[in-house]
């Protein structure tokens, strides 16, 4: 009898359940929030028992960590960008990559973390990871027409701050049209001081 395939049987159905368990939870964030996505609710909307998908995450903290490292990795997991200067690069950012469902199941796990001490203690070193990641990002992708490195990133910092505050202010009146000018207005301010490095154009 052959077992050396079993393992690796075992092994892709277990990665297969933790991505659809962790695309459930994504789903669930964005269309009820953190609060109301349990175990229980995730479980069902992935197909599995609370005791299967409590084998793969017996928490709702592992869940949610879990989920928040899919979330964190998906902007570095990203095709070439296909702009040809600062305004389409930026406005692809914001159509492609943060008005995305992906991006508001993020901004609940954020929102929550903010009060939740356990949930903050957990994922407060992923957080850090990432944040100097997308500043390494920034570094790599854009130069300041001043040479200076800090105002890259700072531009940049203050581009992701302005667009995620433009995802909770749509929850309290602002509709997806006046965001997208708010953007324009944005990129417009901001485009005479940053651009593409040449090795991204």
């Amino acid at each position: 009898m052959n077992t050396t395939s079993n393992p690796g049987k075992q092994q892709a159905k277990s990665i297969r359940a933790r991505d659809a368990i962790c695309e459930a939870t994504i789903e669930l964030l964005v269309d009820v929030g953190y609060v109301e996505t349990s175990l229980n609710r995730v479980a069902s909307n992935a197909g599995f028992s609370k005791g299967a998908l409590q084998h793969h995450y017996p928490s709702k903290e592992d869940l949610i960590a879990a989920t928040l490292n899919r979330l964190l990795e998906r902007p570095f997991r990203r095709e070439r960008n296909p702009a040809n200067n600062i305004e389409d690069a930026l406005m692809i950012a914001w159509k492609k990559y943060i008005n995305t469902p992906a991006y508001r199941a993020l901004l609940e796990i954020l929102n929550a973390a903010r009060t939740d001490n356990l949930l903050q203690s957990r994922i407060a070193g992923e957080l850090l990871d990432w944040g100097q990641a997308l500043d390494a990002q920034s570094l790599a992708q854009y130069e300041a027409l001043s040479g200076d490195d800090d105002e890259v990133v700072m531009l940049l910092n203050m581009t992701r701050s302005f667009m995620r505050g433009l995802l909770i202010q749509e929850s309290y009146g602002n509709d997806r049209v006046k965001s997208l000018n708010y953007i324009k207005k944005w990129i417009s301010l901001i485009s005479p001081l940053i651009r593409l490095r040449e090795q991204n154009l």
